[in-house]
């Protein structure tokens, strides 16, 4: 292949010389081997899959972790089945972050009375609204909801749905984040690193076949 006349980004004339390097800008001169169909593909596909690689990684480390450490929270604590009556309800939507993608999810709580006393409490577990006037109307002031209470935990830990225990809802989450969800994230990255060297075998390939031709 015939060394360029002339550096391709700041159009220094090189003479004579064959050089590696652009001696004002630094640029690389050596032949590149080109981008064969395969490589383009492959190209693809291996953006394609270190994408979901990252974030299926992301997700499934973010549900695992506040899986277990809420296993952990109500693991040996003690509570009892009670009432939580609505006295109203707030609605936070979801933030977009610059790349458009949801920052935070949805929030939704209701402020009411348990046993005498005012508590708060996680609604998403029990209605997952559109707006706050949905949420108002689904769960309006004075709607009852059978509740657990843990008196020696905070804050909207205090109370959850009776839907069984949660340390032993949330452990099953961690479980299945751990037998199911790990798997594959595995297999994904397994998948981008065998494209990684796919696309590794293609471009030597073609950089031997440009040397070849070139001393030809």
């Amino acid at each position: 292949m015939r060394p360029p006349s002339k550096c391709p980004n700041c159009k220094l004339d090189l003479g004579a010389y064959v050089e590696t390097h652009c001696p004002r800008c630094g640029v690389s001169l050596a032949p590149k081997p080109p981008l064969t169909a395969g490589i383009l593909l492959l190209n693809w596909m291996l953006a394609i899959c270190a994408t979901l690689f990252v974030l299926t990684s992301l997700g499934w480390f973010v549900f695992y972790m506040n899986s277990s450490s809420r296993a952990d929270l109500y693991q040996g604590a003690p509570y009892h089945a009670t009432t939580f009556r609505v006295i109203s309800v707030q609605y936070s939507p979801p933030t977009v972050g610059a790349d458009g993608m949801a920052s935070t999810g949805p929030i939704a709580t209701a402020v009411g009375i348990v046993e005498g006393q005012r508590e708060a409490m996680d609604l998403l577990p029990y209605v997952f609204p559109r707006d706050r006037d949905e949420l108002m109307e689904r769960v309006p002031q004075g709607t009852v909801i059978p509740v657990y209470l843990f008196p020696t935990l905070s804050g909207v830990n205090r109370i959850q749905l009776m839907r069984g225990p949660p340390a032993l809802k949330y452990q099953r989450q961690a479980d299945w984040a751990t037998n199911r969800a790990l798997p594959v994230v595995a297999f994904i990255g397994l998948v981008t690193v065998l494209l990684s060297l796919a696309r590794y075998s293609l471009w030597r390939s073609a950089q031997r076949r440009m040397a070849q031709a070139d001393r030809v």
